[in-house]
């Protein structure tokens, strides 16, 4: 018998092809967009931690660089002014090169000038506050001289009791008690038979380093004023500073009022106020337990100041409920918000600092 051995071959059908079905696709695109759904949930929590990470970190960059910029400034202030009696008055000044060439500022080593509408005792208020400094340069740290003669016309030559420590291209201010402070420039200091005279003509000059230039910063025609005998020149050197601290735009600003040119410090800087702390006994001990918004009656009572300033994150928060309450305290009262759009959904830090006006306390 003999055995056949028969092959089986399987076709398929024509009708068939290989793949998903219809229900086997709809599953997996499911499965896909619940992933993606889960994916960008994990993204959008993410990228929230990230916004509040960075904001924050921003806003303590720009408050650190502000606070130092400023701390570092009022610390100098009144270096070269060894006398105290007749700070405060209004200083009329010129400078040909700058726009516009006739200013003004106070003799003083810190003004604070409070913002419209706050309150001019405490200081409390929405608009922030502009802070001045003033100091020298002079390497001689001179008290003031008195001119001894009286000036026959504005433009005349100061004759002073003592010249030492003077320098062509130093920049001196004249003070006398009822009248209006001047500022000028020494353009030249006569020898023997002339040693008590300073002069302060317009035009070209060399100075102490052997530089010609113009002498900037004196008016043609003179003074305005003529000084009696009794006033006080003061030596404030050759690049005294003059800066105003302020927020224009949400930046913290400085001018330089000699030369009217703003500088940018830092950005997102929404609030800054200072306060005066003075003593009112002037009696040891010294204590400057005093601290409000008012101009001190005399400079002999300021020691110290206190600065503070408030930065805001950079971009807000989704949900705008990140800060509470629109007052925010310090050491030297309240920082007011509310002006500023959607206070809320921004993140706030608070800089501040006690500075001793060591120059001052030093004269005492």
């Amino acid at each position: 018998m003999v055995k056949t051995n028969t092959m089986m071959t399987k076709h398929h059908s024509p009708y068939r092809t290989a793949g998903f079905s219809l229900v086997e696709l709809m599953v997996g695109m499911i499965i896909a967009l619940i992933g993606s759904i889960v994916i960008f949930q994990v993204f959008a929590v993410s990228e929230n931690y990230k916004r509040t990470s960075v904001a924050g970190s921003d806003a303590q960059q720009s408050g650190i660089m502000g606070l130092y910029t400023m701390e570092r400034d009022v610390r100098m202030a009144g270096f070269g002014i060894n006398d105290i009696t007749l700070l405060g008055c209004t200083v009329n000044a010129y400078n040909q090169n700058r726009i516009p060439a006739d200013f003004t500022f106070v003799l003083a080593p810190i003004q604070i000038t409070q913002g419209a509408g706050n309150n001019p005792t405490t200081g409390v208020g929405a608009a922030s506050d502009t802070i001045s400094v003033m100091y020298g340069n002079s390497a001689s740290g001179l008290a003031t001289v008195d001119i001894v003669e009286n000036m026959p016309s504005p433009s005349a030559t100061f004759k002073v009791s003592n010249r030492y420590g003077f320098r062509e291209g130093d920049l001196v201010v004249i003070a006398e008690a009822g009248m209006d402070c001047t500022l000028a420039e020494t353009t030249d200091l006569p020898g023997a038979g002339n040693s008590d005279n300073l002069i302060h003509n317009n035009g070209t000059y060399t100075n102490a380093a052997g530089v010609t230039g113009d002498a900037k910063h004196n008016k043609p025609g003179g003074l305005g004023v003529s000084y009696n005998a009794g006033a006080k020149v003061y030596n404030l050197g050759t690049t005294p500073t003059l800066n105003i601290y302020s927020i224009v735009n949400n930046t913290l600003t400085v001018q330089s009022n000699l030369t009217a040119t703003t500088v940018n410090i830092a950005d997102n800087i929404v609030n800054l106020q200072a306060v005066y702390c003075k003593d009112l006994v002037n009696t040891p001990p010294t204590t400057f337990n005093t601290c409000d918004a008012v101009a001190p009656a005399t400079w002999d009572q300021v020691g110290v100041v206190r600065i503070g300033l408030v930065s805001q994150s950079a971009k807000p928060e989704r949900d705008c409920n990140v800060t509470a309450s629109s007052n925010i305290p310090w050491s030297g009262g309240t920082f007011d918000i509310s002006t500023i759009p959607n206070w809320n959904c921004y993140r706030y830090k608070v800089f501040q600092t006690t500075i001793p006006l060591r120059n001052l306390i030093w004269i005492f």
